[in-house]
């Protein structure tokens, strides 16, 4: 899995949806739904429900936007380190 899958899940945990977390990272909503179909896939587990007026996170896709919040953390902190 690529870690700047990471930013897209939560950009649209935070945002609440595809078009908008794709508008964000300047990319195209198609970017956004195989980003997060493959961290699904990845993890065996469904991240968002999704409807017409946006998205939420599943009690699962909490638990991992939250875990995948503190490795972004802790890459950022590696990098620092040089």
């Amino acid at each position: 899995m690529k870690t700047h899958f990471f930013k897209i899940v939560q950009t649209v945990a935070q945002h609440g949806s595809f078009s908008e977390a794709a508008a964000i990272l300047g990319c195209s909503q198609s970017n956004i739904s195989y980003a997060i179909k493959e961290v699904e896939d990845f993890f065996e587990k469904r991240l968002f429900i999704r409807s017409r007026s946006g998205c939420t996170l599943t009690p699962d896709g909490k638990v991992i936007s939250q875990t995948l919040s503190g490795i972004m953390a802790t890459l950022e902190q590696l990098k620092k380190m040089g």
